[in-house]
């Protein structure tokens, strides 16, 4: 636990700008917080302020955060902060990510009645989503195009935009998405969105207002969740909103770059800033402001320190080995690892990285998305259980049947016959699926355990097979999570497994955490998007070619967006920053040279621009087939496991789709990422596209 602090400690910290938005006490206050101003410091001081100063009771404020990590670092700081009261996790119940607050309105304060649902509702993530979708498109015979877009059409097509402008064939995506959003609300089910926008419905006729609402991060805000703090608001609910409009990074997601300007103008708010950057060197500061509108605006108290480095490599394995060797020597002459990262615009460039410093025995970490996809035995658990509880889950029953590896490998057509009572077949999974409430009703949390013999699960788990242990362990591990989670929550078992599985899909699970453990002391390994938050003292920025970074944009606020996102990734350097670029890129879309960023860096800033000559020829064929020989390998060092999720990556799940290309005819997804899809054509060999611009049909 950290060392306890008073509101007077923390008080005495803040500089004029800081105590002036603390103090402030307008009704809606726009906080411009730019990077490294102490961001979320000023929030907590607030929080303090409100609770021990004006008598405000936690559970009256509503705080709002984008990530879970965020929500409980304030949570976590507010508990160590030493004040009169004992805060414990309890009292601040609104205190989260905006799903997650929503979620909890409409399981336990609002109506849900009135929408069609029932408290026991359970939350949908996006894999499930896409998994309704593809059934419906089957049973109905839907004509989708672009299917390998499908997860982003219907992000579009829920936000009103119906793209790709009028096709020469059929396309049913508004029909699907109408039957989507009939079958979540017979099964009971909201996604993501759906929280949001219920709560926001149900919010509006609600007499029970928060006295505050504190918003961190608000740049990523999108219209709905602005829709969604509207509707929270009384006349007298006073607003305090942070967030830097800097860092607007993520518009392809469905943040407004205009949120600040619409929210001033709806709430009438008065606007501050904080503009003392403490973080950065003032050198890393005036590179960082070639990439802002406006370059006055960010003021640095640090002294110059390095200049920063500029270096032209041959290739993204010599430009990996560059980078091994400047960290042992860093490491040698005493920083820590965990000092040290490695940012890139893609997943997929982390794939030389990861190989060239496993082979020097480098310990390092890879920010990398994963979910419960990524462990097929949990995947399948936890279908089972939502299947369990909810009995009008009709897509995890198919789920949990249909598995070939765990269930009972039935068809669609035989799972059909036995939902309709019409078939000879008997299984007995599904009839412990519908009797499992009424065995939970005559256990307690302590009996928790007991549902794994009551599945029968080592009939399914197969104890003769090699995996049989570990997935054993996942999930005896899982169980022992879930109990902990009732037992804290107070819940009777079949609400608490329903708390607790829509709480799993809302903040992800500790063994599927995307969050690095910063504190170990290894090299973060991330793309720019996932650096933001993050400061090391130096940094690695990789692959700084046109066509990559930026990004092919088009039209100018995609540059601009590009602009930020490079702003963002300088803005974490606290000492040393050192930018590369290839001279023979990997992937044909990514031209040789230096970007046009490189170009908007300041000469007297830069140390020297030079190609890092290696005396020895890359045979990229042989390493990239080596790297698929050792991405399921766990490698350990003196002991201790080198982190890495190589083996984890959604690439393990493509091995065996095979698309359809209109040039190049069939092939093998090779990997894949939120930007590329590389694919090993059967006459052409390995292809690699930007999702963007390529159209492939799913066989």
């Amino acid at each position: 636990m950290d060392e306890l602090i008073t509101l007077n400690q923390i008080f005495d910290k803040l500089n004029s700008y800081q105590k002036e938005a603390v103090l402030d006490d307008s009704p809606a206050l726009l906080l411009n917080a730019h990077v490294g101003s102490g961001k979320t410091t000023v929030l907590i001081a607030k929080v303090l302020h409100l609770y021990l100063e004006e008598n405000v009771d936690l559970e009256d404020m509503v705080v709002l955060t984008f990530t879970n990590k965020a929500a409980n670092e304030i949570k976590e700081r507010l508990i160590n902060a030493d004040s009169e009261h004992d805060i414990q996790d309890g009292d601040m119940p609104f205190f989260g990510t905006f799903h997650s607050v929503a979620s909890r309105l409409l399981a336990h304060s609002l109506p849900v009645e009135e929408l069609g649902y029932t408290k026991d509702f359970t939350i949908i993530d996006p894999d499930e989503l896409v998994t309704m979708a593809d059934r419906l498109i089957v049973e109905n015979g839907y004509h989708i195009q672009y299917k390998n877009k499908l997860q982003y059409r219907l992000d579009d097509i829920r936000r009103g935009k119906i793209l790709y402008g009028k096709m020469r064939n059929p396309d049913d995506i508004e029909e699907l998405w109408e039957k989507i959003v009939i079958e979540k609300k017979a099964q009971n089910k909201m996604g993501f969105d759906d929280l949001i926008i219920n709560a926001t419905k149900l919010l509006r006729e609600s007499t029970k207002k928060p006295k505050w609402i504190i918003v961190d991060e608000f740049q990523d805000s999108d219209s709905s969740q602005l829709e969604f703090i509207k509707a929270m608001c009384s006349p007298e609910t006073k607003l305090f909103v942070v967030g830097d409009p800097n860092q607007i990074i993520y518009t392809w997601r469905g943040s407004d770059r205009n949120i600040f300007k619409i929210f001033k103008e709806e709430f009438y708010a008065k606007e501050m800033s904080l503009p003392i950057n403490y973080r950065s060197s003032s050198t890393i500061l005036d590179v960082a402001k070639q990439f802002l509108e406006d370059r006055s605006e960010l003021e640095g108290v640090r002294e110059p320190g390095n200049r920063i480095t500029v270096k032209n490599h041959y290739n993204s394995f010599n430009e990996a080995q560059h980078i091994a060797d400047q960290i042992k020597l860093l490491q040698s002459k005493g920083m820590k690892y965990k000092d040290i990262a490695v940012f890139y615009r893609i997943q997929r460039q982390s794939k030389a990285l990861e190989e060239v410093l496993k082979r020097e025995g480098i310990p390092f970490e890879v920010s990398r998305m994963r979910s419960l996809k990524d462990i097929p035995v949990l995947d399948w658990f936890v279908s089972l259980l939502k299947a369990s509880v909810n009995r009008d889950d009709k897509n995890n029953i198919i789920a949990v049947l249909n598995s070939r590896q765990f269930g009972n490998a039935l068809t669609h057509a035989q799972i059909k016959k036995l939902l309709n009572n019409k078939s000879e077949l008997k299984s007995m999974l599904l009839e412990k699926m519908r009797g499992f409430i009424s065995w939970c009703d005559n256990k307690t949390t302590e009996n928790i355990h007991e549902m794994y013999n009551y599945f029968e699960l080592d009939d399914y788990l197969s104890p003769t097979s090699s995996t049989y242990v570990e997935n054993e362990s996942l999930i005896i591990e899982f169980i022992e999570s879930m109990k902990e989670h009732i037992k804290k929550t107070d819940l009777k078992l079949t609400k608490g497994i329903i708390d607790f599985l829509n709480s799993s899909a809302l903040y992800g699970l500790n063994f599927l955490d995307d969050d690095m453990d910063i504190e170990e002391d290894s090299v973060k390994l991330m793309t720019l998007h996932a650096c933001k938050g993050l400061e090391f003292k130096k940094v690695f920025i990789v692959g700084v070619n046109p066509g990559l970074l930026p990004m092919r944009a088009n039209p100018k606020e995609e540059y601009e967006e590009e602009k930020r996102l490079f702003f963002v990734g300088i803005t974490r350097v606290m000492d040393d920053l050192e930018i590369s670029y290839q001279s023979h890129p990997d992937d044909y879309w990514v031209s040789e040279g230096p970007s046009q960023f490189i170009k908007m860096l300041p000469s007297h800033l830069i140390e020297q621009m030079e190609e890092v000559k290696n005396d020895k020829e890359v045979d990229l064929q042989a390493i990239r087939r080596k790297i698929i020989e050792n991405k399921n390998r766990v490698i350990e060092n003196q002991g201790d496991t080198i982190v890495t999720t190589t083996a984890e990556s959604q690439e393990d799940s493509t091995n065996e789709k095979r698309v359809k290309h209109e040039k190049y005819g069939e092939g093998l997804i090779e990997s894949e990422d939120d930007d590329t899809i590389t694919i090993l054509f059967d006459g052409y060999g390995s292809k690699t596209f930007t999702r963007m611009f390529t159209t492939l049909e799913y066989l």
